[in-house]
């Protein structure tokens, strides 16, 4: 047996495991919004009205759970080369791990009816791969006269990839009889997705906001149109990615520009700004 290639092996694997442990920390000392400030005793949404910060709804205090979640984006060759897929084949190609199709037919979409829609093209493997592993998430998807883009992702108990590697983006259109169709789409496709650690409980609405609120990251006399949590890659370590829950707040300030702020729900730290660090093979 060859001990020497085992100990690399083991090597690799524990350099690898310290590299994300490092980043976390690092991520803890230096990500902005340093400043929790749980000894407020001001309820959020006090001061949220003190600033004339509108939000249409009941700001949680609910305590989800989450993971540190690692996974790899499937290049989507393999997928695509499978006979069942044939008519899928015939109408895609694939360029970065995003694969990208056109239908060769007519496939009607109801816009009125947006889930069933999209649960039932799901559903057809002459449409698309893997349909089955995506939900629809209303947050991310646009509807409008000039095309609608209506996206789905995977998720991981019931918590949805807020994240371009896990996505399946459709374009409808609508036609002159008032019908919509399917005029094509993108997709991009996770694997092998498992926890890092164990399940962890996750900072709530209500905490988050007191921590944009704090720092500054709504500004007066704007709107909280909608929070929704989600997985997001944070770290790269060769083809590994890494996820973490986060907290995306859709803001619109006073001049009705709207901004997407992100909040990490395990650290319950702004990550607005952060790029994806990125590790290369050691």
């Amino acid at each position: 047996m060859d001990f020497r290639k085992i100990e690399w092996i083991f090597f690799i694997a524990f350099f690898g495991i310290n590299i994300f442990l490092f980043s976390i920390y690092w991520s803890g000392r230096h990500e902005q919004s340093l400043v929790t400030n749980s000894d407020q005793r001001e309820d959020i949404s006090q001061r949220l009205q003190n600033d004339d910060i509108h939000y249409k709804g009941t700001i949680s205090d609910q305590h989800f759970e989450g993971y540190y979640l690692s996974a790899e984006q499937d290049d989507l060759f393999g997928l695509l080369d499978e006979e069942v897929n044939a008519s899928v084949r015939s109408s895609s190609y694939v360029s970065d791990k995003v694969l990208t199709s056109t239908p060769l037919e007519n496939i009607k979409f109801d816009l009125k009816e947006t889930k069933k829609s999209f649960n039932e093209v799901m559903r057809d493997p002459q449409f698309i791969l893997a349909g089955d592993q995506y939900m629809y998430v209303s947050s991310i998807s646009k509807k409008d006269d000039e095309g609608s883009k209506i996206v789905g992702a995977q998720s991981y108990e019931d918590i949805p990839f807020i994240d371009e590697t896990s996505r399946v983006t459709l374009s409808v259109e609508a036609s002159s009889d008032e019908t919509s169709h399917i005029t094509g789409y993108t997709q991009t496709l996770l694997k092998d997705i498992e926890p890092l650690r164990e399940k962890m409980s996750l900072y709530s609405e209500k905490e988050i906001l007191n921590t944009l609120y704090i720092n500054n990251n709504i500004p007066p006399g704007s709107t909280i149109q909608e929070i929704y949590l989600g997985y997001f890659r944070t770290l790269e370590v060769r083809e590994k990615n890494v996820y973490v829950p986060v907290w995306f707040v859709r803001i619109e300030n006073a001049d009705k520009v709207v901004q997407i702020e992100k909040v990490n729900a395990i650290s319950n730290q702004v990550i607005s700004n952060n790029s994806v660090s990125k590790v290369e093979n050691p």
